[in-house]
């Protein structure tokens, strides 16, 4: 943005020097913002874990119905890319519209210390991925008949270098030999 916007002619020293304090900058709102946003109460990696969360079981839904069911449409796609983050949104504020103690018995939910029943963001992603494939089932089958165009894919692509292929399992190799040596 610096340098496509505000001064094209910039040197590379002045750049890294501007990253550099891009990145410090940064870093200081992070701390001063963190507390505020409820971070340092579950934990930073937990924090990021949840809401990473809202999209994953959406995306995961997507790339594996779409590599490996070729009904996929792009309609479903869609729907797994929105819907999977509306269906996060919802369960995750379900507990403050609704009494969520009788999912409490199979796990699927836990007391907050507060009396509210909230559902664990694992098992959250758990039930969107099913809704959302569900949604990319019922789209893909029941609204597109006969609209399937099936993606052609060059297999071509697919094609390594020999040196590239005995690069890699040779690095395959040595990481399974030094993890079996000192796992």
């Amino acid at each position: 943005i610096y340098q496509k916007r505000l001064h094209p002619d910039v040197t590379e020293k002045k750049m890294v020097w501007i990253g550099r304090v891009t990145v410090v900058v940064s870093m200081l709102l992070a701390v001063v913002i963190a507390p505020l946003m409820g971070i340092d109460k579950k934990g930073g990696f937990q924090y990021i874990q949840e809401y990473t969360g809202f999209v994953s079981p959406g995306i995961l839904a997507m790339f594996l119905l779409g590599f490996f069911w070729k009904k996929t449409t792009s309609s479903a796609a869609m729907f797994a890319t929105i819907g999977g983050l509306v269906f996060s949104i919802i369960l995750k504020f379900l507990p403050t519209m609704m009494d969520l103690s009788f999912l409490a018995p199979i796990g699927f939910a836990h007391d907050n210390g507060s009396g509210v029943y909230e559902i664990p963001f694992l098992d959250r992603m758990f039930i969107v991925f099913w809704l959302v494939v569900a949604g990319m089932v019922l789209l893909s089958t029941v609204f597109a008949r006969g609209k399937v165009k099936a993606l052609i894919v060059d297999t071509k692509l697919f094609k390594v270098d020999g040196a590239f292929a005995l690069g890699s399992a040779v690095i395959c190799v040595a990481l399974a030999t030094i993890y079996g040596m000192w796992w």
